[in-house]
Order: C-alpha cells, then sequence, then structure tokens
C-alpha cells in the first residue's frame, strides 16, 4: 500500500469536511432586505449574530455602520460577549457578537434603515473575511 496517497486521501477528505462545516457555522449573514413589526414605544432587537470560526475560535468583533437614519424612532448597535447554546458546537463558549435594536417613537408609519454590518476574520484563517452586508430594514411601526 501506498501510504502517501492514502494519507493525502485522508487529508483531503478532512478538508471538505471542515469547509463544509465552516460553511454551515456562520451562513446566517444577514439578508439584503428585512421586514419587522414594531408597536408604539417598543424596543426590539433587529438583528443578532456571533462571529466565530467552526475551529470555535474569535474571529473579532462585528462591525456596524448605520447608513440612514429612521425617521421614526432610533437604531442603536450593542457589542455582545455571546455564549453559543447546548448542544451547537463550540456549546457553552463565549465570543464576541453584535445586537442590533431599533427603538420605535410615539408616531405610528413606516420606517426605512439602512444599515451595514461586517464580519472580521482572523489572521490565521484560510477563510476570507465575508466583506460587509448592507442591509435595508423596512419597520412598521403599529
Amino acid at each position: 500500500m501506498d501510504t502517501t496517497g492514502i494519507a493525502l486521501r485522508i487529508m483531503a477528505f478532512i478538508a471538505c469536511v471542515l469547509s463544509a462545516s465552516a460553511a454551515q457555522a456562520q451562513a446566517t449573514y444577514p439578508p439584503p432586505t428585512l421586514e419587522v413589526d414594531v408597536a408604539v414605544g417598543q424596543k426590539i432587537a433587529i438583528w443578532v449574530q456571533p462571529n466565530y470560526s467552526v475551529l470555535c475560535r474569535s474571529l473579532g468583533q462585528p462591525t456596524f455602520q448605520l447608513d440612514s437614519t429612521p425617521a421614526l424612532g432610533e437604531v442603536s448597535s450593542e457589542w455582545i460577549d455571546y455564549t453559543v447554546p447546548n448542544g451547537q458546537r463550540c456549546e457553552t463558549m463565549r465570543f464576541p457578537g453584535l445586537i442590533v435594536w431599533y427603538q420605535a417613537g410615539q408616531t405610528p408609519g413606516t420606517d426605512v434603515v439602512v444599515w451595514t454590518v461586517g464580519f472580521p476574520r482572523e489572521l490565521t484563517s484560510r477563510v476570507p473575511s465575508s466583506g460587509d452586508h448592507r442591509v435595508t430594514t423596512t419597520i412598521v411601526v403599529r
């Protein structure tokens, strides 16, 4: 048997499995558009996202930029320590994350907000940065 050939096949198989796992681990970036309903005066989380790798390493603090100002409320961001729930890969470990909040004002109507979020990657990661994700959020204040 050619042990070098077997070792190379095993390494290629492991690389494929890890690549597939990495794609599933953090494939939940915000979509280009979101729609949410909120009551007058209510505060809701528009988006919550941690930033860590399939190897259970922190990938750094997500970035946030508000691209348009809402007319009927306020948008804010909160950087958090996200604890991975039990039963998931990296369970009970803590990683940096981000919550995007919307605080509705006292006037009902429709608000449109545009914001950009980015998820950096660690320097040693072979997976490139996912880049910035621009999100247009339509908020109906009732």
